[in-house]
């Protein structure tokens, strides 16, 4: 069943000026725990988050809901 559709769009580049600025905690406020390995592991860290975060806010407006 489809519940709605959401999409979200991440400037990498921001993501990566929070990465930098903020470290690791800001990281740790988007991932989940088991998250977390595949992000340690990762070349690209600001992709890696984007992506995730990008993700995570489509689901949540296809679900009508909030963060």
């Amino acid at each position: 069943m489809i519940f709605g559709i959401g999409t979200d769009i991440v400037r990498v580049s921001r993501m990566d000026n929070n990465l930098n600025r903020y470290g690791e905690p800001f990281a740790r406020r988007i991932l989940a725990e088991r998250e977390w390995p595949a992000f340690l592991a990762s070349k690209r860290r600001a992709h890696f988050l984007a992506k995730r975060f990008a993700a995570k806010e489509a689901a949540v407006k296809a679900m009508g809901t909030g963060f």
